[in-house]
Order: structure tokens, then C-alpha cells, then sequence
């Protein structure tokens, strides 16, 4: 493909996406205050799976994600809808302090608004977000979340392959800390890091790139029929409905996990990777999706029981929940997410883990941030709500 072919291909396809995203957001905007798209709209990493990302702020108390597909010109396109309660952008101090909310909106463009309300509180939070007081308690969050994903990896020794997940996730959050310090985008860092962890390592020069594909053993096959069998005995366990008397946000991660049309995503990208030979990625993306899977019949069976469980952050630990609500899937897991990974190797990740996170911690105070890791929200797993 010439250099020309290959921008005449990328504007068509940014303009199909483009088109799907105005006509998701018409969708959306009987229950929305206003809607923005990722910007830009091709993945650079794998532009084509690009899917659509969207913000719909809305009058709901939590956040919630939702998957979709519009027909654009060039076909159907998956959409990726994250609800945000516009309750949580009132304190723009605080709402730029916590968690991405401030990286999704810096890297996101207006498609459409019910009021122009909306507007300020988005360009009061994008002008607060790298005020150094703001800055520094969003770092110290991000650490903080690593830490209690590394301590959750400590209490799964027993079953090493979920104390590797565990680390993936401490990994991911003190990349994010790391990729916020050096003013970078944090898209898709709890999924699929690496390319982005080896562009930081040309800043960095520590070697983070190789020290996270060693800690977490990436280089193994992806068991893409093992995701899939998962998914089909999760769905079969949680075939009477939605788990009752939880928060909204765990609603929303049930329905949005189990759904086949974000298991035909999310394999579609596994698969994308690999034809790349990225193997690394593809590892560490269907791993965090294994265990979104793996969550579903927990939370539906810890909500049975009258129990008010968070979508991601564990009650007890992996092996004793899994085996509880669906042993079916607990072969296909350990293949998932680590195979025959012994209890040494599992403590020497661990080892290797505390170490990526002084040379994070480094980085980042070299730069002038000084961080106390905060604890709050008890963040132990992905996506921790």
C-alpha cells in the first residue's frame, strides 16, 4: 500500500466511525445531556477493530457502561458507551482529582448537547487536571489502587495464576500513574498496555516494558477458546437475569460483560493482536476480560444471598469464589490467565512488581509529584468501582 492509499484508507474509515458515532449519539439522547467521541477515532494501535468510544452524561446517580453497534457506511461498527452522572462533575476539584474522569474528557470531542450547562463543567474539570494539588492526589490515587491490587495478588497465592491477574492490575494502575505524570494517554492502559509502556520507556529509559511482559508472563499462546467456553458456562449459570439488590454501576458491568456482543468485540481485538504478533497485549486483554467473566456468577450468587457485592473488588478470594458459583470454568481460567504457573513464580512476579512500582514511583517524583498513596475505594481488581 502506497503512503497515499494508506491515508485515503485511514480518512474513509475515520469518517465511517465518525458517521456511526453521530448516529449512536442520536440514539442516545432521549436519556442524555450531551455526548462526546474519543479523539482520534482510529486506534493506532489496531485501527482496524476501532470501535466507537463514547461520554453520555446523564441524570442517573452512578456510572455505567453500555455496548452497541450502529450501521455506518462501511458497515456495522461496535460502540462503546460509558454513562457518566453528571452529580459526580459538579466539584470540578474533585472530579478531576479521581480515577480518568479528566483524561477522557481532554481526549474527547462535543458530537451533541442538550444544555449548554454541560459545557462549563467539562472545561472547569479539563482546567483543573493538572493543577499540581489536583495532579498530585490523581497520582496518589492511581499508586493507591496498584497497591491494593498487589496486596489482593498476596491474599491468591493459593491459586498463583489469579495472583497474576492481580499483578496485571497493579500494573496497570501504576502505568496509569506513570502515563498521567508525563502528561500521556491513559486509554486503554488497564487493558492493553504495552505499546504504550515501551513508547514511555523511550522517555523513562528504565526498562519498564520488559520488567511488565516478564512480571506477567505474557509471551504464552492466547487461549481464545478457553475465553469462549468461559463465556458460554457464565452465561448458562446467569440465565435467570440480572442479579437483584446491587448498586446500578454492578448492574451495569453485569449486563454489559455477559452480553455475546462484547464477547464477539473482544475477541475480534484478541484476534487483531495476534495477526500482529502481539501476543503480549493479547494476553494481558483477554485476561482482564476473563475475569470481568468470571465475576458475573459471584456477583449474581452474592446478590442471591442478600449481599451487596462491587462488579470487580472480590468479597473472598478467587479459587474459593469461582469454585462456589461456577467450577466449570476454573480450568479454562487457570489457562487463562497464567496456565501452570507455579507458586515460585507467582512470588517472584510479585517481587517484580514492587520493583516496576519503585521505578514508577521514582519516575514520577523526579518529575516533581510528590505522591502518598491513597487507599481509598479499597480498588483490589480491574476497573475497581
Amino acid at each position: 500500500m502506497t503512503p497515499e492509499s494508506h491515508l485515503s484508507s485511514g480518512s474513509h474509515a475515520e469518517a465511517n466511525l465518525l458517521e456511526a458515532a453521530k448516529k449512536a449519539s442520536h440514539l442516545l439522547e432521549p436519556h442524555s445531556l450531551g455526548v462526546l467521541h474519543r479523539n482520534p477515532l482510529l486506534d493506532d494501535e489496531c485501527p482496524e477493530v476501532s470501535d466507537v468510544d463514547l461520554l453520555s452524561f446523564w441524570e442517573g446517580a452512578e456510572e455505567s457502561p453500555e455496548r452497541i453497534t450502529v450501521e455506518g457506511p462501511r458497515g456495522r461498527v461496535f460502540v462503546d458507551i460509558l454513562w457518566i452522572p453528571v452529580s459526580a462533575m459538579l466539584d470540578p476539584a474533585e472530579a478531576a482529582s479521581y480515577k480518568i474522569l479528566p483524561h477522557l474528557l481532554l481526549e474527547s470531542e462535543t458530537i451533541w448537547m442538550r444544555s449548554e450547562s454541560i459545557r462549563p463543567l467539562i472545561e472547569n474539570i479539563k482546567l483543573r487536571a493538572y493543577e499540581k494539588d489536583v495532579w498530585e492526589r490523581r497520582i496518589g490515587h492511581q499508586i493507591g489502587f496498584g497497591d491494593a491490587a498487589l496486596e489482593e495478588a498476596r491474599k491468591n497465592l493459593d491459586f498463583p495464576p489469579a495472583a497474576l491477574f492481580f499483578l496485571q492490575t497493579a500494573h496497570s494502575y501504576y502505568v496509569t500513574a506513570l502515563a498521567d505524570c508525563l502528561k500521556r494517554s491513559t486509554m486503554s492502559l488497564l487493558t492493553r498496555p504495552v505499546m504504550k509502556v515501551r513508547s514511555m520507556d523511550l522517555e523513562t529509559r528504565c526498562g519498564l516494558g520488559g520488567l511488565l511482559e516478564a512480571n506477567l508472563h505474557l509471551d504464552g499462546e492466547p487461549a481464545l477458546a478457553a475465553l469462549k467456553r468461559v463465556h458460554e458456562a457464565v452465561s448458562a449459570r446467569c440465565a435467570d437475569g440480572q442479579p437483584r439488590g446491587v448498586r446500578g454501576r454492578t448492574r451495569g458491568h453485569f449486563a454489559y460483560t455477559v452480553s455475546p456482543l462484547e464477547l464477539e468485540y473482544r475477541v475480534s481485538v484478541a484476534e487483531a493482536l495476534m495477526r500482529r504478533g502481539d501476543r503480549a497485549n493479547s494476553n494481558f486483554y483477554i485476561r482482564f476480560w476473563a475475569y470481568s467473566l468470571s465475576r458475573c456468577p459471584v456477583v449474581f450468587e452474592e446478590s442471591r444471598q442478600g449481599r451487596n457485592p462491587s462488579f470487580y473488588v472480590p468479597f473472598r478470594a478467587f479459587k474459593e469464589s469461582v469454585q462456589a458459583t461456577c467450577p466449570e470454568i476454573l480450568d479454562d481460567m487457570q489457562t487463562i490467565l497464567g496456565g501452570d504457573l507455579s507458586l515460585s513464580q507467582a512470588e517472584e512476579s510479585i517481587e517484580g512488581t514492587a520493583a516496576f512500582r519503585r521505578l514508577v514511583r521514582d519516575q514520577v517524583t523526579e518529575r516533581g509529584i510528590a505522591v502518598t498513596a491513597s487507599r481509598e475505594g479499597s480498588a483490589a481488581a480491574a476497573g475497581a468501582d
